[in-house]
């Protein structure tokens, strides 16, 4: 059972930290009403959270995150000159394009709440959202099924012509705006739950 003296602390301190980062610019501006909306409630506090994004990463080998380059990071839709652009920077590794949809932790009071919140996040069309509780903590994590992972190069070489890289574009572009619509559907229906 979670500790709620702990909870409270704990919030308290993600708060701060939070309010630190959106004055330093960390947060990706188009979450920030729906955490602060969720951070209202008594029996949630987000942790780290992100809107969406394109993303344009060269990795030196498969799993090895650790020596990643972003070459290139939007958290909106984006234009193929964009990737063009970022890809100048491409040196050494194999070359990704990636769209992720919308991931929100969320930290809960107890299990009714964190079920409440994935049933609420479900019903929006985030559909791969869930918990994990522990003895001190339940963490919801909010997110959705929607994603691209095309590699498109390596060693800076493109290996796909301008089409089919406008073709990559224009999925990852439908995955921000599914996400954006899903996410304006769930800032709705917690509005109507405070």
């Amino acid at each position: 059972m979670i500790n709620e003296r702990d909870f409270l602390k704990n919030k308290k301190q993600a708060l701060e930290k939070l309010e630190n980062a959106k004055k330093e610019g960390l947060v990706d501006t188009g979450i920030i009403p729906i955490i602060d909306l969720i951070n209202s409630f008594d029996e949630y506090y987000t942790s780290s959270s992100c809107y969406g994004r394109i993303v344009l990463l060269e990795i030196p080998e498969i799993g090895d995150k650790k020596n990643a380059e972003w070459l290139g990071k939007w958290h909106r839709k984006i234009k193929t000159e964009e990737i063009l652009n970022a890809f100048k920077k491409a040196d050494r590794g194999l070359i990704w394009i990636l769209a992720q949809s919308p991931i929100i932790h969320v930290f809960s009071k107890n299990l009714e709440s964190a079920n409440k919140l994935v049933k609420t996040a479900i019903g929006c069309g985030f559909k791969n959202s869930g918990f994990k509780s522990s003895e001190k903590n339940i963490v919801v994590e909010v997110t959705s099924t929607e994603r691209l992972d095309s590699p498109v190069g390596k060693n800076g070489v493109l290996f796909c012509d301008e089409e089919y890289l406008s073709l990559l574009v224009d999925i990852a572009n439908e995955v921000i705006d599914k996400s954006s619509v899903k996410l304006e559907k769930f800032e709705k229906k917690l509005q109507n739950k405070s």
